[in-house]
């Protein structure tokens, strides 16, 4: 599966740790906001670990920890995480262009105005 993502993701999932699903369940739009983003943490925190990365309600959910420590908390750290779900809620999960928050079918979802009329018409 890892070998479906660019190298961007691939290193993001190489940092899961063994207990999480080796996944990063969002859409290609946002790989380069993660690129950014694990750049960004490894300058941080070379030994970061990775939870879950998913969309949830519209916007990038990034759960990591600094270190394999639980207790190691860095305020740096999730600041850059922090920053990089709200920048999210502006860049479309498709295709990274800038975007907003659309309700389709119940499911919440960030999509520049065609991908938002490609779901609509495709979940009609």
């Amino acid at each position: 599966m890892e070998e479906n993502y660019p190298p961007e993701i691939r290193r993001i999932v190489a940092r899961i740790e063994l207990s999480w699903l080796a996944a990063v369940d969002v859409g290609p739009g946002w790989y380069p906001l993660l690129g950014r983003l694990d750049e960004r943490l490894s300058s941080i925190a070379p030994a970061y670990v990775v939870q879950q990365v998913k969309s949830k309600f519209g916007s990038l959910s990034f759960y990591a920890r600094a270190s394999e420590d639980p207790y190691d908390y860095n305020e740096e750290f999730h600041e850059a995480i922090r920053a990089a779900e709200w920048e999210s809620i502006e860049t479309c999960e498709e295709c990274g262009a800038p975007a907003r928050t659309y309700t389709i079918r119940m499911w919440v979802w960030t999509l520049c105005a065609d991908h938002a009329r490609e779901r609509t018409a495709s979940q009609a």
